[in-house]
């Protein structure tokens, strides 16, 4: 009997031993390509936000002015001198998160060179340029893609509005140093393997400017940009994003306007939007609060707001805090449009599901 008790004992301490192994160290992030969503658990956090709390998790907007009032946005967005000072950076955000029914996406841009937004942190002073690190191999490329997520992780943000998958020969992205090359193979090993690094830190990478900046000489944040491209190009220059499917949680549909698939820019274009979800992924907007978007299209801005919800995409990005009194009403905005048409509410679950699912396979909704 004692015998049988020691074997037993043995085998469940092997058994122990074996599973400690295999489970990621305690405190380590788990790396974002490495899980799959719990449908039923995504499924039960839908069913239990409000209208309000599922137009909510849409936004992806500038860090609120109340520092008391509850979190309703789904994600928060660092940028300017929100990250100077990385002590109140990191209570802002432990703050946040404790005040938030669904744990937000804590957002920044950080490519490398002149556009890191977490230059305050010593281990990313250095961080080359995207121009500069298509010269390295794919594994030092993946390391600073490393480097970078846990820089995050210690700040505590969780999604990196990169790296750029621009394939640009020449052009504003050229110019820039942002695109990592002209060549095609090299933005998609490159691009992949910072993506990949990001990942490995538990952090979601949004790719962008899906489907593709390409050679365009316009500045799209303060100019219209426009390609002629048709669709198979267009679709050939998506391939570079493509090739990082597994690593990527979404992309950034960029502000140009390819005029043979719609009149607007991408973010508004449904059928844009819908190429970018082909692989599963969420589509993020550029900014919304951009006033020269609206002036180009001629409308006003509640409208742009209406269309990028209703041209499908998940996040809706706004440099503007959600409850300044000199911004728009996005909770209004988006909660009276879902409410005035059931088809329009589906698609509002069908948004607030696919920004859960990334939220489950980041672990943001352990425990809900």
């Amino acid at each position: 009997m004692r015998a049988s008790l020691r074997s037993s004992l043995l085998a469940l301490t092997l058994v122990l031993s074996t599973a400690a192994s295999a489970a990621p160290p305690a405190g380590k992030p788990t790396p974002f390509h490495a899980r799959v969503p719990d449908e039923a658990r995504v499924e039960r956090v839908l069913q239990s936000l409000s209208p309000r709390e599922k137009v909510g998790q849409l936004l992806l907007a500038y860090p609120q002015v109340g520092k008391e009032n509850p979190v309703e946005v789904g994600g928060v967005l660092f940028v300017g001198g929100t990250l100077k000072k990385l002590d109140a950076a990191k209570e802002r955000i432990r703050s946040s998160s404790a005040r938030a029914k669904i744990p937000p996406f804590f957002a920044v841009d950080i490519e490398g060179g002149g556009f890191n937004r977490l230059k305050a942190h010593p281990s990313l002073k250095e961080l080359p340029l995207a121009r500069d690190m298509a010269t390295m191999e794919d594994a030092e490329v993946e390391a600073w893609g490393l480097r970078v997520g846990k820089a995050m992780n210690e700040v505590g943000l969780n999604m990196n509005l990169a790296p750029v998958f621009d394939v640009s020969p020449k052009g504003h992205m050229f110019r820039n140093g942002r695109a990592f090359s002209g060549d095609p193979k090299v933005v998609k090993q490159k691009a992949t393997a910072f993506a990949r690094g990001l990942a490995k830190a538990g952090v979601v990478s949004i790719g962008k400017h899906f489907p593709g900046y390409g050679d365009l000489d316009a500045d799209s944040d303060h100019e219209q940009a426009v390609a002629d491209w048709d669709e198979e190009r267009v679709r050939l220059e998506a391939a570079a994003f493509r090739a990082a499917d597994r690593y990527l949680g979404g992309v950034m549909l960029s502000n140009v306007v390819y005029a043979k698939l719609g009149a607007g820019p991408a973010i508004l274009e449904p059928a844009l939007v819908s190429m970018a979800h082909e692989n599963g992924w969420i589509s993020v907007t550029d900014d919304v609060a951009i006033r020269a978007l609206a002036e180009r299209i001629g409308t006003e801005r509640e409208e742009v707001v209406r269309r990028a919800f209703l041209a499908g995409n998940d996040l809706i990005l706004t440099t503007e805090p959600p409850d300044w009194s000199g911004g728009l009403d996005y909770f209004g905005i988006l909660t009276k449009l879902a409410g005035s048409d059931p088809k329009v509410a589906e698609q509002l679950d069908a948004a607030v599901r696919r920004v859960l699912r990334i939220k489950d396979r980041m672990g943001l909704l352990d425990g809900l």
